[in-house]
């Protein structure tokens, strides 16, 4: 049997596109190495994603193991820093609440509901070989082999396709590695304060922030990133001891699991499209964890990706090595404008003038919380327009042509 797409991936990325195509009445394969429920870390969503939900048919309204989310705060604690983003106080027309997610119930939930519209799912199968011909491709996996017109990278970190081409290549100005921790039994007067905003709290530090995000269930996520290198998992104890605020949430609470640690992860895809076919999410860029918007731009790029292919495929045009130029160009200016709010964030001497001054011009404050909303694309946003006006300071992505 030819599908129309095969999607290597099921997490929040591939689920999307399958979703949105198998919705289409397209014939869909989802090729998944893991069994789900299964770990993952990024669990802080932005508002952005309430219109890929929308679309994707599904509510995380109320569901136990996820916590309603209102805004971001922020701290330097060295210097008596602290404040708060609140989603409602974005320009008009951007979604005020976000959700902070358990990964492992979250991406089953977007994984079974692309089934549920149509997509055929194939859990525990590893995908051994990919075959880009020019009138097809094909995928040769642990259980066999499987043809298809056009065919969509979602294998997040792995990155697939661009380690195939050598086209990874890594940012070195952000974040060099990770460490993190979950814990429960937080004290019920915690559990509940965190309960009631649902903020990401992020702890500016030398060389790197923490993080805190409350889960649902009275859970905490705890992590650190760095630019320092030869990190060890001791680095979350150290830095959650000499942190007032962090030692204040998890006095008395349990350590759920050891800790653990990441390493090169921020990076972007010099080549993410190409003849029959296109990689979504992670497998096209990853910046940094900060301002959460891994898993919001890989939802985001993959509905975007999907509406462009379903007009191609009914056309038969999907062989077209640049279909998906439009669709690299609309993202990388999302990325841009993320890459330089993180850069922002790396070059210490921004950060003060950049988030905590007082008396903020009010539209900057709603532009800037409007972008940590994810909401990027739109040409009304005064922040965002500083932002591309300084050339100096803004990131810049080189992109190959498809082929």
């Amino acid at each position: 049997m030819q599908y129309d797409v095969i999607v290597i991936g099921g997490g929040p990325s591939g689920s999307t596109a399958a979703n949105v195509l198998a919705q289409a009445g397209m014939r869909v394969l989802v090729l998944e190495r893991d069994r789900f429920p299964r770990f993952h870390i990024g669990e802080s969503l932005l508002p952005s994603d309430l219109e890929v939900f929308d679309r994707l048919g599904v509510s995380f309204d109320g569901h136990p193991r996820h916590l309603l989310k209102k805004g971001a705060e922020m701290y330097i604690e060295a210097e008596g820093l602290h404040t708060v983003y609140p989603f409602q106080d974005s320009l008009e027309g951007t979604r005020r609440y976000a959700y902070q997610v358990e990964r492992a119930t979250f991406d089953t939930q977007l994984l079974r509901r692309a089934e549920e519209v149509g997509a055929e799912v194939h859990e525990e199968e590893r995908v051994t070989d990919v075959e880009l011909g020019d009138d097809e491709v094909g995928v040769v996996t642990s259980r066999g082999r499987y043809r298809a017109r056009y065919l969509i990278d979602a294998t997040g970190q792995d990155s697939l396709l661009a380690r195939r081409h050598g086209t990874r290549r890594k940012i070195d100005e952000f974040g060099l590695a990770a460490v993190f921790k979950h814990f429960s039994d937080l004290k019920p007067e915690i559990a509940a304060e965190l309960a009631e905003s649902g903020n990401i709290k992020i702890l500016f530090v030398e060389e790197g922030w923490n993080w805190a995000i409350p889960l649902g269930s009275g859970r905490l996520s705890v992590g650190h990133v760095t630019r320092k290198k030869g990190i060890t998992k001791a680095w979350i104890d150290d830095a959650i001891a000499s942190s007032p605020e962090l030692t204040r949430l998890l006095e008395g609470a349990r350590c759920e699991e050891p800790a653990t640690l990441m390493s090169s992860f921020s990076f972007h895809n010099e080549r993410p499209h190409g003849k029959r076919w296109v990689c979504v999410g992670d497998a096209a860029c990853f910046l940094d964890p900060v301002f959460s918007s891994g898993v919001s731009f890989g939802m985001m790029g993959a509905l975007h990706a999907a509406d462009e292919l379903v007009p191609a495929l009914r056309d038969g045009r999907e062989g077209d090595p640049e279909l998906m130029a439009g669709h690299t160009a609309h993202m990388t200016e999302g990325y841009t404008i993320f890459a330089t709010l993180i850069l922002s964030l790396y070059q210490r001497r921004l950060l003060p003038r950049l988030f905590f001054t007082e008396g903020q011009d009010s539209e900057l404050r709603k532009g800037l919380t409007t972008v940590l909303a994810g909401d990027v694309w739109r040409d009304d946003n005064p922040f965002q327009k500083m932002l591309w006006s300084s050339g100096r300071r803004r990131y810049s992505f080189h992109i190959q042509p498809g082929g």
